[in-house]
């Protein structure tokens, strides 16, 4: 069942169309059913005694949950809460489109969303060397560990050279940010990121350090809603290597290449993290050319999650961005979450190189 929160969102956003210009999946299909307001008519419809069909609630799957609808709404109200219960409720009634069932069975039973889950060797290798006891934990997410090892590579090598005491998890626990956004704020949810805290807290870190966008916001603010205790400080990878670069612990020589950012819908909006990137590519000599949406105003071009069970729309989301990217006519879009590196990789871009911030950091090293 929905809650009255949801439906009095779904009732309000119903017949509005304000935002549906900033839907990112909206704008690149061209369909209706993939703006806020289709999906808000209907949850309305159901609740007006109208059931959904398997059509309809795949509908509710085909949405990054990227906030952008939230972010442009002038009246405050947030369409993702009734998508995460209409998932749950599909969950619930059998209703999961097929490759949303494989990935949620998938999550439950490995804790990864991913069918493939071989490590890259010189990951593999730097993570053996950081499996000891240290005040600081560093946190890779899967898409970094399976998908985009040279980002964490790279970050591994910063910290390094900064003289950082860290440790790395063999196997990280899944703290439920893929539940969450698979099938809302259920119990299986909730029990996986009691375990994932309970693990994090007998590795004794008093700071823990993120590389994925989407972990870190769920640490810092699911964990509390769902009772979960962690250290007092998480910090995001980008945040805390920008901190080394003010203390200087690292040095760079300038590259003199121009760049735009691609913001993290889950760093810009949700946790207002946006200018340690900028620092940081500024500290490495480059120009920053924006985006027409960047900030919290960005345009999320797929997460990992997304693309596992809807490959096709996460290219095109993907390929929206690059676009967006072409007319600022930088060398070079510049990302600082590995979900985000994924993705943009499986659109064609032209002659724009893609970089994640800390092997640009890592080239620009002294």
């Amino acid at each position: 069942m929905y809650t009255e929160k949801a439906y009095h969102i779904a009732d309000n956003c119903r017949f509005c169309w304000m935002c549906r210009h900033v839907c990112p999946v909206g704008l690149m299909t061209g369909k209706e059913i993939n703006t806020p307001r289709a999906k808000a008519l209907l949850v309305s419809m159901e609740k007006r005694g109208i059931p959904l069909d398997r059509e309809a609630a795949a509908s509710f799957f085909e949405c990054m949950l990227c906030e952008g609808c939230s972010n442009d709404c002038a009246t405050g109200f947030e369409p993702p809460v009734f998508i995460r219960e209409a998932r749950a409720q599909a969950a619930a009634e059998g209703m999961l489109p097929a490759e949303v069932e494989k990935v949620l069975d998938r999550i439950l039973e490995t804790g990864v969303m991913y069918e493939e889950t071989e490590e890259d060797p010189a990951l593999a290798e730097k993570i053996r060397l950081h499996q000891k006891k240290a005040s600081v934990l560093v946190l890779l997410g899967a898409a970094a560990r399976y998908r985009v090892p040279e980002m964490a590579v790279s970050l591994i090598g910063l910290l390094e050279r900064a003289g950082i005491d860290f440790m790395i998890l063999e196997q990280e626990p899944a703290a439920g940010s893929e539940l969450y956004d698979l099938i809302g704020q259920v119990e299986e949810t909730r029990q996986q990121a009691l375990a994932c805290a309970g693990r994090l807290a007998e590795t004794g870190a008093e700071s823990i350090i993120v590389l994925d966008s989407y972990l870190a916001e769920t640490l810092k603010h699911q964990f509390p809603v769902w009772g979960c205790s962690l250290p007092e400080q998480v910090v995001t990878a980008t945040a805390y290597v920008d901190q080394l670069v003010k203390e200087n612990r690292l040095t760079f020589r300038p590259l003199g290449s121009t760049v735009t950012v691609h913001d993290s819908p889950r760093l810009a909006r949700d946790l207002e993290e946006m200018v340690p990137v900028r620092e940081l590519a500024k500290a490495a000599g480059c120009e920053i050319r924006e985006m027409f949406l960047y900030g919290k105003l960005t345009k999320c071009c797929g997460s990992s999650l997304f693309g596992v069970y809807a490959p096709e729309l996460a290219r095109l989301t993907a390929k929206g961005r690059w676009e967006d990217a072409a007319r600022t006519k930088a060398d070079i879009l510049l990302v600082e979450c590995p979900q985000a590196l994924e993705i943009l990789k499986r659109a064609e871009h032209g002659d724009m190189e893609l970089m994640d911030i800390f092997s640009l950091l890592k080239e620009a090293l002294v």
